[in-house]
């Protein structure tokens, strides 16, 4: 779904924020002095949206040219502290890590609005998902909003991921190889939340594939998160469509890829016999949020960018 009006011409920030992501312990004003972040409209992003911080990073001065991951030539910024998915001031480096922030802020959208959908199942479809095997015991206090500031940090570690492999990055900015891995040291780092590190979970494939290798994911949370997650890659796509890619791509082994994909599928097959018949492509035609516009267009303005260009 694309909006047809320029986005840069709207008010960037609404007026009342939701008081209920400043319950995370972030201090929003402290990021913003130690990662230097001088345009307003970013401010007010991080203040409406305070996860967004742990996606704050510095950058060292372009340090040679590449071309990953899109195929265009461009200067490379390695990252020298934090994890550089937003408030990138450098353009072109903003144009490079584009994709994934694209991926984080279209998968915290479907698990927003897939939470939405389940919160209020009736006891009926309550107990016909407990006799396929899914434990809902979380879902009383299930929150949207708390699972979409989850998935808005949940691939923070992505960049130290790629530049430890294609740049070959030993350093305390690149931990490891593993994205799931680097998002958890440094939310451990900052303190964060313990919710969202013990969410982490859901980034781990061994632990995925040891959960799940009766044929599904048992917890409720687990599967929207991990749904959400594989069902959008630049745009919605099915599980069949991004699996296929995921083989292509190599990241993981095939075994690991068939176990995810059948408690994926399984989770889906769930959805349509208990709560709508058409819920994926009820999902991926849904309305947008105000939200994952507003932050896109932050990503943007700190570059100078337009969202037309970086997110057209």
């Amino acid at each position: 779904m694309v909006r047809e009006q320029d986005i840069s011409s709207r008010p960037d920030i609404p007026q009342q924020p939701d008081l209920r992501s400043n319950l995370y312990g972030v201090d929003v004003d402290k990021f913003i002095k130690e990662y230097a972040v001088e345009q307003e409209n970013v401010q007010e992003a991080l203040r409406w949206y305070p996860t967004l911080c742990y996606l704050l990073g510095d950058v060292e001065d372009a340090q040679m040219r590449d071309s990953r991951p899109d195929g265009i030539d461009r200067p490379i910024w390695f990252l020298k502290e934090g994890s550089g998915m937003f408030g990138l001031k450098n353009p072109e480096d903003a144009m490079r890590w584009k994709g994934i922030f694209n991926h984080i802020v279209g998968s915290a959208g479907q698990v927003m609005w897939l939470a939405d959908q389940l919160k209020n199942l009736t006891e009926d479809q309550k107990q016909e998902f407990i006799k396929r095997g899914f434990s809902l015991q979380t879902l009383e206090s299930l929150d949207p909003i708390l699972l979409r500031d989850f998935m808005l940090i949940s691939h923070a570690g992505r960049r130290q991921m790629d530049e430890f492999h294609w740049h070959n990055l030993r350093n305390e900015a690149h931990p490891s190889e593993d994205s799931g891995k680097n998002t958890e040291f440094l939310l451990q780092h900052y303190d964060a939340d313990p919710r969202f590190i013990d969410m982490m979970r859901t980034e781990k494939h061994e632990y995925l594939k040891d959960i799940g290798k009766d044929g599904y994911i048992p917890s409720l949370v687990d599967n929207i998160c991990t749904y959400c997650d594989w069902t959008f890659g630049q745009r919605p796509m099915s599980l069949r469509e991004r699996f296929d890619s995921l083989r292509k791509s190599k990241r993981v082994s095939d075994e690991m890829l068939t176990i995810l994909e059948t408690a994926g599928t399984a989770f889906e097959k769930a959805l349509k016999e208990i709560v709508d018949s058409d819920i994926f492509e009820h999902m991926r035609d849904r309305k947008y949020y105000d939200w994952e516009y507003e932050i896109r267009h932050g990503y943007c303005i700190s570059a100078g960018l337009s969202i037309n260009i970086v997110f057209p």
